[in-house]
Parts: C-alpha cells; structure tokens; sequence
C-alpha cells in the first residue's frame, strides 16, 4: 500500500491512499473463503456450496466487506507508520475499484496539533507555603463545631438572622396566570437565601404563631407568559429553631474520640490542612508545569473532539442534577454560559493532556500492567465492587487504556516535580482520577 498525507490546517490531515491489486487480491481471498465456510444456501450443505455459487450469491456482500476491511488496514497502518495524533476517525469521502485490481481511497481526519516542548531546565515551581496559619486551624476548629451544632427550639422570640423557620406558605395570582398552590411544610434558614428575598423579609421580626404576606413579581425567567405576574403570599410561622454551638473545649475534643483534649484536637487538623496543602501544591505545580510547557501561548485543539467533549461534560452535568433531584425545565441555569464554560475547561485540559503525552513519549515513560492493575484495585475498592468486574467493565469501554493512560501523565508529571517536593509529597498529592 501506498499512501500520502497532507495537513491542510494544524488539526486536519487529508489522506490519499492506493492499495495494489495484489494486496487487494489477498484481502478478498480472505473474506470469500470465510463466505465459503458459513455459507447457506438451499441445496447444500452448510459450507459445502461450490465456490462460483457463493461468489454469484453473495458478491455485493463480499465486496462490502473487502472495503470495509481495506479502510480498516489503511487506518492502522497510517496511525502505526506516522507520527501523528488523530484525534477522530478517518473520513472517506471517496473510494474506487480500479480496473486494474487495486483500490483507492480519500479521506480525512482530525490530529491533534504537532506541539514543541521547551527546556525543563528553568522551570521553577512557584512558592507555596506547607504549615497552616493559626487563623486557618482556628476555622476548621470552627467549620468542625459548626457540623456538631444542634437545633434548639426557640419560645416567645422573634424570627431573626441565622434562626431556622418552619412555614407554611399559601400562594396565589390576583391577576390569574396561574394556579393556587400549598407548602404544608417549608424549611428555610434566615440570612441564607434559601427563599425568595420576599418571604424571608416578610417573617423577621414575627413569632411562632404569626400569619404575615408577602408578594412577588416573577421576572423573566418565569417565562413569556408569566413574565411581570404577581403572586400574593400567606406565610403562617410553625416553628423556630436556633443553631447551638458545642464549646471548643476537652469535652467536645474527646466527643471526636481525640481523647488528649483540644489541643491535640488542633494538632490534627493542623496535619489534615497539611496534607491538603501538599495536595493543593502538587496540583498547583502541575498546572504550572503545563503552561510552562505551553509557553503561554494559544494552541488550537480540534473542532469536532472539543464539541463532543464539551457535549459529555453537559450530559454528565445535567445528570448529576437530575439524580438530586432538580428539575432542570424549571432550574434556573444559563446554559448557555454553562456550555461556553465547559468548553474553555475542556480545551485546557485537551491542552493539558496534550503537552503531558508528548513529555511522557520523550522521557520514556511507560506505565505497566502491575500499575494498572493496582489502580483498578483501589477503584474497586472505593466503588464496592470486586476487581474482576471493574476491569472487565473498563475494557469493554476502552476504559483500561484511558486509565493507562492518565497514569502515565501523572507518572511524567511526579517525575519532573520530585526535585522539588519534599518527602511524601508524590503520594499526597498525585491525582488518579
């Protein structure tokens, strides 16, 4: 076979390609004698049919085969014998049977942009500081008391910042445009915007017991219809309830099973703030890394992945609403905004991904089976499900090489960062993900 390719932009590649009629020949061989070997057809035994009889029977089917696998071994050996990166799969705009046996093909695909690495030599990691500040210990001592806080029912006072209130909310449109509804029970914290600004000002400064009104008029994200409509509020306060913080002192220490009191309460999470700032610092330094490696400058990555990409980012996004819950026809949520943002993450981290191979590829950075296989094991394990069944479910997906190879990104990545870090920053910080 022969072949020729031309880059008509920094991510699409023009393939033309022959394949002589020998090869062709071959390769049709192969397919009839499978035809020859699974054939039915009436008068004769399975397989046992007369080679002209199954050729005559089934030539549009074998001829659709021959091409197809002749693509098939075009595209390998083109990403086998070149250096570059599709990004996508080859598009055949035109193939041809030529009247001397062979067969010809023009396609196209995407690759990734051909990227030149600078020297490692000066890059420095920018200063990043380990031990946490008194004023950070002293607000996860806080956000550790503000977990353990219970709910206290409040008696004879008003409703006012930071209390909890329990309503119960009648709505209503005066000018019609809607139907009347009923919460028989709403929760929400005041000073929170947990609910329309309308109704939490509405209850500060009433009591357990009080019926207060509140009215809004609904924007435009209620729709064309109901655009500028009012709705009319009565609001009957249930009940309240008041935050009540647990002292920092041994007793709440030992509570958490630090039995030397709260002093050493601090001292762990000192080390736990620790431990997130090695891992702050690794990722900080990686990104870094990648745009030393990138050289600041813009690199652009192909059209078609970005969209699909960015397409799955969405799908993942809404899902994860949609198993908490959220109705996303009423969510209000730009879209719009959220695509444009998904696409600027997922060309960095193309980039990212990008830059990080071509370092890998240059210092010889492989990734074993045992690796792998090591970090199926810890996913299994985090999932709650055996090993066998997790690797056997990634490799159906073509999950076992995408996880080989963001191992090997961040096997480059500790690499190149090791002279930097101090002891046990590899193992805190690296991401596996």
């Amino acid at each position: 076979m022969s072949y020729e390719i031309q880059r008509t932009s920094p991510c699409r590649v023009v393939l033309s390609a022959t394949i002589a009629a020998e090869e062709v020949a071959s390769e049709r061989e192969h397919i009839v004698r499978e035809f020859l070997r699974h054939a039915r057809i009436d008068g004769f035994r399975p397989g046992k049919a007369p080679r002209p009889v199954v050729e005559r029977k089934f030539a549009g089917e074998i001829r659709d085969d021959v091409q197809e696998h002749l693509f098939r071994h075009t595209w390998d050996e083109v990403r086998r014998e070149t250096k570059l990166r599709p990004a996508g799969p080859l598009e055949v705009k035109e193939a041809n049977w030529r009247d001397d046996g062979s067969f010809s093909l023009a396609g196209e695909f995407d690759v990734y942009p051909e990227v030149t690495l600078p020297s490692l030599e000066d890059f420095v990691p920018p200063p990043f500081g380990l031990d946490p500040t008194p004023d950070e210990i002293e607000r996860a001592l806080a956000e550790l008391l503000e977990r353990q806080a219970a709910w206290e029912p409040v008696e004879d006072e008003a409703v006012a910042e930071g209390m909890l209130v329990e309503t119960e909310v009648h709505g209503s449109f005066p000018e019609g445009g809607g139907e009347p509804f009923h919460e028989e029970r709403s929760l929400f914290q005041v000073g929170r915007n947990e609910v329309f600004p309308e109704i939490e000002a509405a209850v500060v400064g009433h009591r357990v017991g009080d019926e207060v009104t509140a009215e809004r008029i609904l924007g435009e994200e209620a729709g064309e219809e109901r655009h500028g409509k009012r709705i009319a509020y009565r609001v009957i306060i249930k009940s309240l309830r008041r935050k009540r913080l647990p002292e920092a002192d041994d007793s709440f220490a030992q509570s958490l099973g630090v039995a030397d009191g709260i002093d050493k309460l601090r001292a762990v999470l000192a080390e736990r703030l620790r431990f997130d700032k090695l891992r702050q610092r690794r990722e900080g330094w990686r990104e870094a890394l990648v745009h030393h490696l990138g050289g600041g400058r813009p690199l652009e990555m192909p059209e078609q992945l970005v969209r699909d990409e960015t397409r799955d980012e969405m799908m993942k996004f809404a899902e994860s609403l949609q198993r908490r819950g959220l109705d996303l026809e009423k969510a209000d949520i730009d879209w719009g905004k959220l695509e444009q943002d998904m696409r600027r993450r997922v060309e960095a981290r193309l980039r990212a991904e990008l830059f990080l191979d071509e370092l890998a590829e240059e210092r010889n950075v492989a990734v074993d089976d045992a690796t792998v296989d090591h970090e199926v094991q810890r996913q299994a394990q985090q999932l709650g499900v055996p090993f066998a069944e997790l690797k056997s479910n990634l490799a159906k997906r073509e999950g076992l090489g995408r996880l080989r190879a963001i191992l090997r990104r961040e096997m480059v990545v500790d690499e190149i960062l090791r002279p930097h870090l101090g002891e046990g920053a590899i193992d805190a910080g690296s991401d596996r993900r």
